[in-house]
């Protein structure tokens, strides 16, 4: 297994998890979505649109624009519009991973955060979105939980094991 074929996989099973997790938002009441919580970005409706905006942020770095910013709650209102920016900045990341190669994985990426530049290969970048969105994943599962919901298995072996069902 070389970097490529790791980024595309970790971005495969991102797309799963979160399509698991925006699936399972649906279904819950709009105070349950938009409930405060001391931890993630204060509520399940927040910590989701932080997750997209992540999407976005790091793709617009490895794109060459260090300068995007988190997007604010009131521009994704609602799951749908949430899922309508899912797709666009998915769509980017999907020509972009098409793309990828092992010279671009150690190409030297910049993110300005905050009026301070910061330096990273791009795999780093790349491998960034899916471990940052497992972390949020597991406060959304806590919110989910404390409210009585349930939030669907999102593991890597759950997705791995699923693959290999469809494939044979």
């Amino acid at each position: 297994m070389n970097s490529n074929t790791i980024a595309c996989d970790a971005h495969d099973w991102l797309r799963w998890m979160t399509g698991r997790t925006l699936d399972a938002a649906a279904t819950i009441p709009d105070a349950d979505f938009r409930r405060e919580f001391p931890i993630g970005m204060g509520s399940v409706h927040a910590t989701i649109v932080h997750l997209v905006g992540a999407e976005r942020i790091w793709i617009g770095v490895l794109e060459g624009d260090a300068t995007v910013t988190m997007p604010p709650t009131s521009e994704l209102p609602d799951i749908a519009s949430i899922r309508a920016e899912f797709a666009k900045v998915r769509a980017r990341w999907d020509g972009y991973l098409e793309r990828l190669t092992p010279a671009e994985c150690d190409r030297v990426v910049v993110r300005v955060r905050d009026g301070v530049e910061y330096r990273q290969r791009a795999i780093d970048s790349i491998m960034q979105v899916p471990t940052h969105a497992l972390y949020h994943n597991a406060q959304i599962s806590f919110m989910f939980r404390s409210m009585g919901h349930t939030l669907p298995d999102s593991s890597w072996i759950l997705w791995g094991r699923e693959r290999i069902s469809k494939a044979s």
